[in-house]
C-alpha cells in the first residue's frame, strides 16, 4: 500500500470510531498506537489486517458495528494509514512519538499505550525472548513494562505497590521514544544477521 500521510481529520475520525466501538472491546487510539509500535519494532512485522480481531474485539464479528461497507473500508484505510506512519518513522530512523491521550484533567498516563505494546508482544512472544535474554538491550523494555503493569490486578506484578510518583511516571513516559527506537534497532540487526547468514550459505 502506497504511503499517504494521515491528516489530523483522519486521526480524529479513527479515534472516534474506536471510541464508539469501545463497549465491544475495541482498542483506543492510544492503545492501538502502542500495539502497532510493538508489531513494527519487534521480531517480525505483521500485517494489521491480520490483527483486526484483536483491534476490534467483539465488533469484528458484529455486522452492525459499521454502518456500511464503505464506512468499514474507510476505517481499514485509516488503520493502515497509521500503521504505515509508524513503519515509515522507524524505518527512516526518525523520532517516534507515541500517541498519548490526556484524561479529563489534562494528565497523560500512558498506561493504555504500554498495555497495547505489551499485547503486541504476545503475538510473537517466543521471539521476544531474544530481547529479554540480552542483558544490554532488555533495559529498553523497562519503562514500557512499568507503565503496562502499573495498575495490574496482581499487586506483585506492579513496579510500585503504592503507585508511582508523578516524577517517576514522567521519566517512564519520556523514555518511550528512545525505547521503541532501541528495540526496533535490536530486532532489525538480528534480521539482517539472519539474512546475511542465509546469503552466505547460498553462496557456498
Amino acid at each position: 500500500m502506497k504511503f499517504k500521510p494521515m491528516t489530523e481529520q483522519d486521526y480524529q475520525r479513527l479515534g472516534e470510531t474506536l471510541s464508539q466501538l469501545a463497549p465491544q472491546g475495541a482498542m483506543s487510539l492510544e492503545k492501538l498506537d502502542g500495539f502497532f509500535a510493538a508489531l513494527h519494532a519487534g521480531p517480525e512485522a505483521i500485517k494489521p489486517v491480520d490483527c483486526l480481531p484483536t483491534i476490534l474485539g467483539a465488533a469484528f464479528d458484529d455486522e452492525a458495528a459499521f454502518a456500511s461497507p464503505k464506512v468499514l473500508e474507510k476505517f481499514v484505510t485509516q488503520v493502515m494509514g497509521h500503521w504505515l506512519e509508524i513503519a515509515r518513522t522507524l524505518a527512516n530512523g526518525e523520532d517516534f512519538y507515541p500517541w498519548l491521550d490526556a484524561d479529563e484533567h489534562g494528565v497523560v498516563h500512558g498506561n493504555d499505550w504500554a498495555e497495547g505494546f505489551s499485547e503486541g508482544m504476545q503475538i510473537l512472544y517466543d521471539d521476544w525472548t531474544l530481547l529479554f535474554d540480552d542483558a544490554e538491550a532488555a533495559g529498553a523494555l523497562a519503562p514500557i513494562m512499568a507503565l503496562a503493569f502499573e495498575h495490574h490486578p496482581d499487586p506483585e506484578m506492579r513496579p510500585f505497590l503504592d503507585g508511582a510518583s508523578a516524577e517517576q511516571k514522567a521519566e517512564w513516559l519520556g523514555e518511550i521514544s528512545a525505547s521503541v527506537a532501541q528495540i526496533y534497532r535490536f530486532f532489525a540487526a538480528l534480521r539482517q544477521e539472519m539474512e546475511d547468514a542465509e546469503s552466505d550459505a547460498n553462496d557456498d
